[in-house]
């Protein structure tokens, strides 16, 4: 999208990176937010609300306000937040509570490889979109399969014995509890460590490297492959 934005908003390189920024900042800050609606309330709430926002970020990011600081609010903070309860984490927590756990590994990996399959196919459809019908049109596509999103949400369940369980143990633990348990456990804090390396190379993927192919004279669609 950054080819398209520089052309028709104005918007550099750098403000392109702090939007992108901005937007991975508020994923990993409402992540955890968005857990606790999942836990206390239901993953159904949870995601209904990510999408909300995703389509709001969406729809201010193709009708305006969407120039200077408003770029980065919609694509950054509104889409950020959005990322926050529909990226591959809350679903793969909902996923979980259906199974026991000898299949449980199994049935939360088949809904990562779904979302790495996404990661492949959506750059390939995109680009397609943008080269045939615009940025404005692909974002209205994107819209409708975010609308899409917002009513399988309500099919979105969680086991009636999980949660009556998850309940119970919530009356006796509190959040900073929860947090102070989960950080003294290692391979918690590995796996934190983990993501965060992986979330540092798509960022720096999806972001930056498409800039430095264009700036190598290689073709735009290099990028994308």
């Amino acid at each position: 999208f950054f080819f398209d934005f520089e052309v028709d908003l104005g918007c550099t390189q750098t403000e392109f990176g702090f939007a992108m920024g901005i937007q991975l900042l508020f994923w990993g800050l409402l992540g955890p937010v968005f857990g606790v609606i999942t836990d206390k309330f239901s993953g159904r709430l949870a995601v209904f609300i990510g999408f909300l926002f995703y389509l709001a970020g969406i729809y201010f990011l193709n009708y305006g306000p969407n120039t200077g600081s408003w770029f980065t609010f919609d694509i950054g903070v509104l889409i950020g937040i959005g990322l926050g309860a529909t990226a591959i984490s809350i679903p793969i927590s909902i996923v979980a509570k259906h199974f026991p756990l000898n299949t449980r590994t199994m049935a939360t990996g088949i809904v990562t490889a779904a979302g790495s399959f996404g990661y492949f196919v959506s750059p390939l459809y995109t680009r397609y979109t943008l080269i045939e019908y615009g940025w404005n049109a692909t974002l209205i596509l994107f819209s409708v399969m975010i609308i899409c999103g917002l009513v399988i949400s309500f099919f979105l369940s969680t086991p009636m014995q999980s949660a009556k369980q998850e309940q119970e143990y919530q009356k006796k633990q509190s959040a900073t509890e929860a947090i102070k348990e989960a950080f003294s456990n290692k391979s918690f804090n590995y796996l934190t460590l983990g993501f965060f390396v992986c979330g540092w190379h798509i960022a720096l993927v999806a972001t930056h490297i498409p800039m430095h192919i264009r700036d190598k004279g290689l073709e735009d669609w290099t990028a994308t492959a």
